[in-house]
């Protein structure tokens, strides 16, 4: 047996031998050889196509072992295995590829033969890093429409941005390869790793895809995405502020701005003809909110005023509304209630887009129709470096409106026909001379015009029973066409070097009102009986004339021949402020510690020109023959005013009139005492310059921003304008005065989660004084013993303002949010009523002066609330439906001198402020159908204040409903209809206290109907 054991063990070994010699020769062969001789290929000459997704470095290191002959070498406790790498570019070869994974993962890899070793870099001092700048926009995938307002930053940071109105933005980073990662309410977070130059520029463009872009019995068309663009502005704001996109405007039967605002918490508005004309923010009158288009402030056309008009501006001229409730250091100081931006369109996509609409229109009381069209032209040429964008609206509207005004115991019957036109061009030339260097030029043309026809009847009747007077009724017809313009021009640039950015802009803007007619024919009637009774109904008084009641058509006063030709008025005003502006922005990045910070500063110059002139004559009748109204009556007059609760007749065609008076020019005569006092009393020229400074500066530490920094502006004024003395001695006089605000601003951000936001600001704020209360004129009648003066010497209204507010977004595109707000105003203006016998030419005489003046202080105090939000949670069909509501409370205490005692102190409620001011909006989409329902409430406020409290006017609350319809036929076409003041809300206003009214204006209802299409 043993014998058997060795023989086989030497056959064994006999046959091993030269098996193991091989191995040992192919080893000497691969190892022991000169490295010329190895058979290993270079990683820099293997050829491999590799593109991963959030993979992990053990996943990848598989991918290449089974695609190559390589083998990884490595210790699986010091390298992190389960790290997730993205790599999307193009590798040239697996060496290139191999630095790729070694930069991103920390990692150092070696080649040696077929097997690649990998360890942990590593760890060295940091050394300053080159930056290189990452450049782009964020689209919808889908839509490719841009997405302003997301967040784009790098990822493991606090180094971040948000994209601007256009969904640009720029992002300064480390060279070398960054992983950039965008979030946006409603749409999946996207990241992707990003090759930087070192001082240069990369651009990139972010596709987001959209989670709601499809629900269950919803189609999501423009409504929700306009929603999506103004809430995550609204999100990424440094400060307090509200957005309204175009699409979201488009959800309300809005046609001018002014109507679009009233629907943003904390804001109401003043009307005119049942149009919003006048902004007003947290319950402070429209001459405490500034406003601007693209940023830079836009003068008044109206002569008295520094406040805008903004019926006059079209809706859809407009990509968004933006009202800043807490202003930070690089914007204009002048804004205690708040600052509201007008943003024009910019060309978005290298496909021409073109965006229109047309619409038709019918008004219950005019009984007329109304048009509307609108056509929006835009494209980017030569590889994405030039913009186009042209935009045209046009809007002519017949409107009408029926109104009774009470002035002591007279009552007035006003009928007025209106003719309205907005005319709206603006345009946006934008060329990329580089990826960090860009220039536009930005044009906008506003033409608003109104033709008004009123006819007046005025009932005097005489309370003394004196027998030398008599009970009257006056005529009085007026024919007036009105214009406003507003024009701006913007030249600017925006550079981004290695380490700053810059912008500037030089500006030119000029708003004129031209009333080149403005005509007022009166005629009188004595009557034998005439009492009004206020008391039996307050709504509609009661008149009754030579024992008939006023809705009798044999009233005596329906009878024209009865009415004598008084005189006639002819007149026209030209107003004009003309605005230069010149500035610069210089921001500095910079690193604190872990903390990502932008040091900035800048300085404007604005240069303004503001001029009123008026011409006004006043002719009486010195004829032979008796000129009665029946004369020049005509043209249509309403023949149900109010409903039939009174009646008329046709008024006085100025137009058969004027053709009269020119024929018989010897009959009339002009009072020109009367014509050079009024003309010089309310003329005047003005001169305004504004230097402004500022140095801010915002740091980002993981969740918490810090925003502060100081403005200071200073401002010089002047003024020419004259002196009327008892309407015959006219002395030119002028006025002015210089002054400095130091404009300190704080805001706070923070950021529990990625949807819940806590804000505070504290900031200082100032608002000018108006033209008409500063101008040194002054209009003195010593036989009627009154008169008004300016007071140059007046002081802007200065203020704190400390903001707190919470604001939670919903994935389902909604919010929910609510703050508190205080505002310590000082020098607050009122216009006061005081006796002197110290003026020119008093000569000792005391009477009685009205005078803007400055009070003591004011503090006003308010809280709001705002939700939000489309129910795409609801189960089934309820999942169309959606709510927008909001509800602003406030209150105020303003100290002004005593009315009744001057040596006293009083406290009143700050003109313009509204206790209560909401909306709520239900909604409803189902398929392609989108109904809502919009109500609209502005509670009461102080517009006037009287020669004491008894005298004080307010408006009374309001509620407005309106609703709206859109069938979306295809994505790019929609039919639409509207209906608004369904329930012929009227405006109101009282004296004292709510049973006396002092006036009632119905407007109806008024309807719209059209298409909205894109090519």
């Amino acid at each position: 047996m043993a014998t058997r054991l060795l023989t086989l063990r030497h056959a064994v070994l006999r046959w091993l031998r030269p098996v193991l010699a091989g191995l040992l020769l192919s080893w000497l062969s691969v190892h022991a050889l000169p490295a010329g001789a190895a058979a290993a290929q270079d990683i820099y000459q293997v050829r491999i196509q590799v593109a991963v997704q959030n993979t992990s470095l053990k996943e990848l290191f598989t991918i290449i072992e089974d695609r190559t002959d390589f083998t990884f070498t490595y210790s699986s406790r010091k390298i992190n295995l389960a790290r997730r790498l993205t790599l999307s570019g193009a590798y040239q070869n697996l060496g290139v590829l191999l630095e790729a994974v070694a930069a991103q993962a920390n990692l150092q890899i070696k080649q040696l033969d077929e097997q690649l070793l990998v360890k942990a870099a590593p760890i060295v001092a940091p050394r300053a890093a080159r930056v290189g700048v990452v450049r782009g926009r964020v689209v919808d995938d889908q839509l490719k429409t841009v997405l302003p307002g997301a967040t784009v930053y790098q990822k493991g940071t606090s180094n971040g941005t948000t994209t601007d109105v256009n969904g640009e933005f720029t992002l300064r980073v480390p060279a070398g390869e960054a992983e950039i990662e965008v979030t946006y309410i409603g749409y999946r977070t996207y990241s992707e790793m990003v090759a930087v130059p070192e001082d240069g520029a990369v651009q990139v463009d972010f596709n987001m895809v959209s989670d709601i872009t499809q629900l269950q019995f919803i189609t999501v068309t423009g409504v929700l995405q306009g929603q999506q663009r103004a809430l995550n502005q609204q999100k990424t704001a440094d400060n307090i502020r509200n957005v309204v996109s175009a699409d979201q405007i488009g959800r309300f039967p809005d046609p001018n701005v002014a109507e679009a605002l009233q629907r943003v918490p904390a804001v109401n508005i003043e009307r005119d003809q049942g149009e919003g004309r006048y902004v007003l923010v947290r319950g402070l009158a429209p001459q405490f909110t500034n406003i601007s288009i693209n940023g830079e402030q836009i003068p008044s056309p109206e002569a008295g005023v520094r406040y805008v008009a903004l019926d006059a501006v079209p809706a859809d001229q407009l990509a968004s509304i933006e009202v800043s409730k807490a202003i930070t250091p690089d914007m204009d100081g002048d804004a205690i209630g708040g600052s509201v931006n007008l943003v024009t369109r910019t060309a978005q996509s290298e496909q021409l887009n073109i965006s229109s609409s047309a619409l038709a229109g019918y008004n219950n009381i005019s009984g007329k129709t109304n048009f509307q069209g609108s056509l929006e032209l835009s494209r980017r040429l030569f590889a994405n470096k030039l913009g186009i964008m042209l935009n045209g609206s046009y809007y002519a509207t017949e409107r009408g409106s029926e109104d009774w005004e009470r002035d002591d115991n007279d009552l007035e019957l006003r009928d007025y026909a209106l003719s309205r036109t907005r005319t709206g061009l603006s345009s946006t030339i934008d060329y990329k001379l580089s990826e960090q260097h860009s220039l536009y030029f930005r044009t906008l043309y506003n033409r608003f015009t109104d033709r008004e026809v009123r006819g007046r009847y005025v009932f005097v009747p005489h309370v003394d029973d004196s027998p030398f007077e008599d009970n009257t009724v006056e005529r009085l017809t007026k024919n007036r066409l009105e214009k406003q313009y507003v024009i701006s021009y913007n030249l600017g640039a925006k550079h981004t070097f290695g380490g700053f950015n810059l912008d500037y802009e030089a500006s030119f803007s000029e708003a004129v009102q031209d009333t080149p007619f403005d005509i007022e024919v009166g005629s009188t009637s004595e009557v034998d009986q005439l009492s009004i009774d206020f008391d039996s109904d307050p709504d509609f008084p009661t008149i009754t004339l030579d024992d008939q009641p006023n809705a009798q058509r044999t009233n005596a006063y329906l009878d024209n021949s009865r009415y004598e030709f008084d005189e006639v008025t002819m007149g026209k005003t030209y107003a004009r402020d003309r605005n230069k502006t010149a500035k610069f922005n210089i921001g500095v990045p910079y690193k604190a510690g872990e903390s990502d910070g932008l040091l900035k500063f800048g300085g404007k110059v604005r240069l303004k020109e503001k001029s009123y002139d008026i011409t006004e004559n006043v002719f009486g009748y010195t004829g032979a023959n008796d000129l009665t109204l029946d004369q020049y009556a005509g043209g249509d007059y309403n023949k149900h005013f109010l409903n039939d609760r009174y009646s008329m007749n046709p008024h006085a065609d100025a137009e058969k009139f004027v053709r009269f008076f020119n024929t018989h020019r010897e009959d009339f005569e002009l009072s020109v005492e009367d014509k050079l006092a009024t003309e010089a009393a309310e003329a005047y020229t003005a001169s305004e310059d504004v230097y402004a400074g500022y140095v801010m500066t915002r740091i980002q530490r993981d969740k918490l921003m810090l925003l502060g920094g100081v403005r200071y502006e200073y401002t010089d004024v002047a003024y020419t304008s004259y002196n009327v003395i008892n309407e015959t001695e006219i002395l030119p006089g002028k006025g002015g005065r210089n002054y400095g605000f130091l404009l300190p601003q704080l805001h706070v951000k923070y950021k529990l989660n990625e949807d819940l936001n806590l804000r505070a600001a504290v900031t200082r704020s100032y608002a000018r004084p108006n033209f008409s209360d500063i101008v040194p004129a002054q209009e003195i009648n010593i036989n009627e013993g009154e008169g008004t003066i300016g007071n140059a010497r007046l002081k802007p209204i200065s203020a704190t303002n400390v903001d707190v507010l919470a604001e939670k977004y919903f994935g389902t595109v909604g919010i929910l949010s609510g703050g508190v707000f205080y505002k310590k105003l000082g020098d607050f203006i009122f216009s006061r009523n005081f006796d002197s016998d110290i003026y020119p030419g008093s000569q000792g005489e005391t009477i009685r002066l009205t005078q803007a003046q400055n009070g003591e202080s004011a503090d006003l105090f308010g809280f709001e609330v705002a939700y939000q939000q489309n129910l795409t949670f609801l189960p089934g069909i309820l999942k169309g439906m959606s709510v927008y509501a909001n509800y602003t409370m406030t209150s105020s205490n303003a100290r002004i001198q005593s009315r009744e005692n001057p040596d006293d102190e009083e406290e009143i409620r700050l003109p313009g402020q509204a206790r209560h001011v909401g909306n709520l909006s239900l909604g409803y989409e189902l398929g392609r159908v989108n109904v809502r329902l919009s109500a609209n409430f502005n509670g009461e406020y102080i517009s006037e204040i009287g020669g004491d409290a008894r005298e004080d006017l307010y408006v009374k609350d309001r509620l407005q409903l309106d609703a709206t319809a859109t069938i979306t036929l295809t994505p790019r076409l929609r039919f639409f209809t509207e209906f608004l003041n369904l329930t012929n809300q009227p405006f109101e206003v009282y004296q004292g206290n709510e049973s006396h009214y002092i006036q009632r204006e119905f407007y109806s209802w008024w309807t719209r109907a059209g298409v909205k299409f894109d090519l």
